[in-house]
């Protein structure tokens, strides 16, 4: 399978916890969100770390994860020689960046950000999400593509107290 190499590789079922969480706090009118890892040299994603609670705040229209969480994330992919990639969160209803999500999500060039719509019942096929990778901005990118030749991710949990499992 030939890819753009700057374009994100799900496995099949690769999102399947992301949604369940989504859902979840969405039943409760709060945005949540989880980083996709991936292999340090390719774009397939290995690890879905989704949001704990020890430094996350989550409300409606909000999602913020402290530095110290982030910290116990990219140190966990640094010493497994993985890279966080990508960012998945949920929006009450449309797929779109929102001015809080341009301002502060991760802005590093190839970092690609992912919306779910409607998040009581988020739709499970990645292409009805909206995707944006930043370059020097926010930029509308392709949805990554499916391999259901890939291995399954491993599911995790990340906030303050480190990166457990699911």
């Amino acid at each position: 399978m030939t890819t753009d190499t700057r374009e994100l590789v799900l496995p099949a079922g690769a999102v399947d916890p992301v949604l369940q969480e989504i859902r979840r706090h969405g039943l409760a009118d709060l945005e949540t969100g989880a980083l996709l890892l991936t292999g340090q040299s390719d774009m397939h994603v290995r690890v879905a770390a989704v949001a704990g609670t020890a430094g996350i705040v989550r409300g409606p229209g909000l999602c913020a994860v402290s530095a110290v969480a982030y910290d116990r994330l990219f140190t966990f992919a640094e010493e497994r020689s993985y890279r966080v990639r990508a960012m998945v969160h949920s929006h009450p209803e449309e797929a779109f960046l929102s001015r809080t999500d341009r301002a502060y999500s991760l802005r590093v060039p190839g970092f690609v950000s992912a919306v779910v719509p409607t998040y009581t019942a988020p739709p499970a096929n990645p292409a009805s999400w909206g995707w944006w990778r930043f370059e020097q901005y926010w930029v509308p990118c392709t949805t990554p593509v499916v391999d259901p030749t890939l291995p399954p991710v491993r599911t995790v949990v990340f906030d303050e107290w480190g990166v457990r499992e699911y």
